[in-house]
Formats: structure tokens, sequence, C-alpha cells
């Protein structure tokens, strides 16, 4: 966030594109990002009970995830609320949701993305929707006032990652340099805790 002059008082607003921090990109070979899929029998069935332990872990959380996302559009009063005219964009909406939160994770979060930049973000695509459904309206007005309010919830949304990846303790990387040994060099020190 930057403090802004104007002409009659100082404004807190989004950094500009240009200004935003460095992001820090996942770590490469992620544990627990992204899981195999179980193995499978030659007809398709799952090979052993730890596959079909996984299987169901992934869908009780997909079921739990569904439920709080519910849980979440009932408490903004989106649940059958929702005009018909946004209907088409939302499930759009969400789908970009969904996917520049795990673009943010994986470029500028050092694998996470926190709820709070996450949050802007169901807010940009929420306001995407509008945009789209109002210039297929017809209301280039409003249209690009709400096009307007995704860049700034998406730039803010990005800053936020960013900061908290700055933030947040770094794992130390030299036991693995340590490892590293030409040959015929001793043993190293064994490292006392």
């Amino acid at each position: 966030m930057a403090l802004r002059h104007g002409k009659d008082a100082l404004r807190v607003e989004t950094l500009q594109a240009d200004e935003q921090p460095e992001g820090i990109p996942a770590p490469s070979g992620g544990a627990g990002l992204l899981q195999a899929e179980p193995a499978r029998r030659s007809n398709g069935q799952l090979a052993d009970r730890q596959g079909a332990s996984q299987l169901g872990r992934r869908g009780g959380l997909a079921r739990a995830a569904k439920a709080s996302q519910l849980a979440a559009l009932i408490g903004l009063g989106l649940r059958g609320a929702a005009p018909e005219v946004l209907g088409p964009f939302l499930a759009d909406a969400n789908a970009f949701a969904a996917s520049e939160v795990e673009r943010l994770a994986r470029e500028c979060g050092g694998g996470v993305c926190p709820q709070n930049a996450a949050a802007l973000v169901q807010q940009a695509a929420l306001a995407m929707a509008g945009s789209r459904a109002a210039y297929a309206q017809g209301d280039t007005a409003l249209g690009a006032k709400l096009g307007v309010e995704v860049r700034q919830n998406l730039l803010g949304a990005r800053e936020l990652c960013v900061r908290e990846a700055q933030s947040r303790p770094r794992a130390q990387s030299w036991p693995q340099v340590a490892t590293v040994r030409h040959e015929g060099e001793d043993d190293p020190p064994e490292v006392k805790q």
C-alpha cells in the first residue's frame, strides 16, 4: 500500500503494477502441493487401500471446501439472490478466482496465498462477473467502473501475498549444501542440536 498526496488530503492506495514488490515463487517440487494419482490395476480399480484412503480424503476435503464456499456465498447474500443476468458469469468468476489464487501462491506467495489475499481475489472475481454482465446489457459505464475495481483488487491481492511471503521465516538451506562432498574428502562433522 502506498500513501499518496491528493489535493486536500493523504490517501492510502494500492501500489501500481510497476511499483509492486518482487514475488517469492513456490519451492520447486513442493511437497504436498501436487499429489500423485493413486496406483490402479489394469482394469481401472484402485490397487491398494492407501490409494482408496487418499481419494476418500480428497473427496472429503473437496466437499468441505464446497460447503464453506456455499456458507460464504450465503453470508454475502449471493445464494439464491443472484440476478438471472449475473448467473452465467458467476461460474466463470469462481473458476477465475480459483486459478488466480493458485497462481498467486505459486508465483508470488512462496506456495501460499493468504486468506486476506484470497478474499480480495474473490471480490475481484465477483466484480468481474458484474462487469461482464453490465457490458452484456450495454451499460458500459458500470462495466468500466467494475473493471477498475477488478484491477485494484487483484493488485492489492498480489501485494498482500508478496508481503506476507516476505514476512514468513524461510527454511534454512545449509543442511542440503553440507551434504555435497567431493571424492576423497572426509565425512563432515556431525551437527548436534
